[in-house]
């Protein structure tokens, strides 16, 4: 994983992407401006009206003392770039002059090694009391920076990033040399990390060694795994590019009422290929799109129906192209598709999960999957697929459940096996049944039930809707059930507001042949004769095909309850959608 972070990161800055090494990009408030014959503040920024710019980074925590004072170069906040301490409080007082005298140090270092006139400039501003005349204006936690020509910022000069570099490397790599376990080049390795990751509000270390129960034959700190300076700063700077980029992850999981920041997972994912320029089709392929099925999409206030992302619908359209035309307009054999599942616990970076494979095996897996958990909408309407975050919200998976549906999806794994009882739990529920609020509940229980069934199976494909020739016992008993719903409402007037589902759902989907006799009776007796023909005929057609099948079985295994649920569900949803279609061509009812 590390090595496949480095190439992207080696690719990012070659295209421009990704600020230079212990660089990102920063909003800042104020510019010193010192072109001409009078420094001249320009500022406040607020966000969007001055763009991010690139700014060193370095890791720096605790309380600040002489032994620790980290200024960042020509780019920090009011304490440290002007000595503004943060009220009149004799210690604050005394700690801003210490970071500000560190900070014009490190300027004078750097001068010393470049000679850059712009330089000398800074220091004469910062050693006279011009800079008293700012004072007012800006506050302590402000973020400050100079200008000294009109055309850049003299932070982002090349000379300057590159002694920035050269500073950190010289102050956090050890004495010691050892093969870098991501290149494996012989060479000092890192001490302290340059920088920390930033991930869920909270910066971590990619590694952490410093307790003894990580140490290893009397090995501290970064010996148990060396890496290289730039190795260590390329991939931290990495994770910290893809999770700052919108189109490079997607939070999976968190416990926000618990706040367990450990439970809290995050998906980082990536694209890298080896295919010249020449040899790319006219479809380009976005990681954003393979991953679309990660994001939550949106739920409407009225229905709370689920309204799948964009990208959703052209992933959809991506699968459906014939697979010998996607090989050939994508070379999909030479791009892969990388991704990480990250968590953070008190001290470093936590990789939850790694998938590397190729487009093509992952076209294949994710076609699999889309054919397994599509189904028909509740109304009768053309299933879509539904995102990954609408199921584990519908039946509020545990964290490692989670991974393993990741697995299924980007892997070709098997569903996991506490997938059908715990979709199964839910759709029973009589609100998810019955409350128009949990619409979007329901269809996403069904769904998984239909991929815990038919995953890799060719019912994956037959089974997205009502299929009059499946002739299992229980999926018949399902649309059974629907039938007599129907009836009893249609016998209503759709006025009732307590149904059979409400009552009986539960013994009729686990012990049919003890409660449906009772059930038959009812509809037979009291509502069928209110109904149309065509409905008692349905009723008839029903019955026939489950005497042929064997009649009503005495108790319902799961995977027989699952069945049962999709015949409910499909042949509620014929009806919804026949009532739909009458409503809006103002015909009465029929069947």
């Amino acid at each position: 994983m590390l090595y496949e972070l480095i190439e992207l990161a080696a690719k990012l800055q070659r295209e421009k992407k990704m600020p230079p090494l212990c660089y990102e990009k920063k909003q800042i408030n104020w510019i010193i401006d010192l072109s001409g014959a009078i420094p001249y503040l320009r500022g406040p920024f607020e966000k969007g009206e001055y763009r991010m710019i690139e700014a060193p980074i370095r890791q720096r925590s605790g309380q600040v003392s002489e032994n620790n004072v980290k200024p960042y170069l020509l780019v920090d906040d009011a304490r440290y770039v002007l000595g503004i301490p943060e009220n009149r409080e004799p210690k604050k007082i005394n700690e801003a002059q210490l970071m500000h005298q560190e900070y014009v140090r490190l300027i004078e270092e750097v001068y010393d090694h470049t000679n850059m006139p712009e330089l000398k400039r800074i220091l004469d501003f910062l050693r006279s009391s011009l800079k008293e005349q700012f004072f007012q204006s800006i506050k302590p936690r402000d973020i400050v920076t100079f200008q000294v020509n009109e055309e850049s910022l003299i932070c982002e000069h090349p000379k300057i990033q590159q002694f920035w570099v050269q500073h950190l490397e010289k102050e956090l790599v050890s004495n010691d040399k050892n093969n870098c376990s991501i290149c494996r080049n012989y060479a000092p390795y890192v001490r302290i990390f340059p920088s920390a990751i930033s991930l869920f509000g909270q910066r971590r270390g990619l590694t952490s060694f410093n307790e003894k129960a990580f140490e290893s034959m009397g090995k501290d700190q970064t010996n148990n795994a060396p890496i290289c300076f730039h190795c260590a700063t390329l991939t931290v700077d990495v994770f910290n590019y893809l999770l700052r980029e919108d189109k490079h992850h997607t939070e999976l999981y968190r416990d926000k009422k618990k706040r367990d920041v450990l439970q809290a997972q995050m998906a980082v994912y990536w694209i890298n290929d080896s295919m010249n320029e020449g040899e790319r089709g006219e479809i380009q392929i976005d990681e954003s799109v393979l991953a679309s099925i990660l994001e939550p999409g949106s739920f409407e206030d009225e229905t709370n129906n689920l309204t799948p992302p964009p990208e959703l619908k052209q992933l959809e359209e991506l699968l459906a192209l014939p697979k010998t035309g996607r090989e050939q307009a994508f070379h999909l054999d030479k791009t892969f598709f990388h991704m990480a599942v990250l968590s953070a616990n008190k001290a470093r970076l936590v990789v939850r999960e790694w998938i590397h494979t190729s487009i093509s095996q992952l076209l294949m897996h994710l076609e699999r999957y889309a054919a397994a958990v599509r189904i028909v909408q509740p109304t009768g309407e053309k299933g879509y697929l539904l995102p990954l975050a609408a199921l584990i919200r519908a039946v509020d998976m545990s964290p490692g459940l989670v991974r393993q549906c990741l697995r299924m999806i980007y892997q070709g794994a098997l569903p996991p096996a506490e997938l059908l009882p715990l979709a199964l739990q839910r759709f029973r529920s009589p609100k998810v049944l019955n409350d128009p609020k949990e619409t979007w509940r329901y269809h996403s229980s069904a769904s998984l039930l239909k991929l815990a069934l038919t995953y890799g199976k060719e019912e994956a494909n037959t089974m997205q809707s009502l299929n009059n020739h499946y002739l299992q016992p229980s999926y018949i008993c399902g649309r059974l059930f629907a039938v007599l719903e129907e009836i009893q409402r249609r016998a209503s007037g759709y006025r009732i507001g307590s149904t059979i589902v409400d009552r009986f759902y539960g013994a009729a989907s686990t012990a049919p042949a003890s409660t449906f006799g009772s059930l038959l009776r009812l509809s037979t007796t009291a509502h069928l004769p209110k109904v149309s023909v065509e409905l008692g005929r349905l009723l008839e057609e029903v019955m026939k095909q489950l005497d042929e099948a064997g009649g009503f079985p005495t108790i319902f295994n799961l995977r027989e309850q699952a069945e049962f649920a999709l015949g409910f569900y499909h042949q509620r949803a014929e009806f919804r959608s026949r009532h739909q279609s009458n409503q809006t061509n103002g015909t009465g009812e029929s069947q």
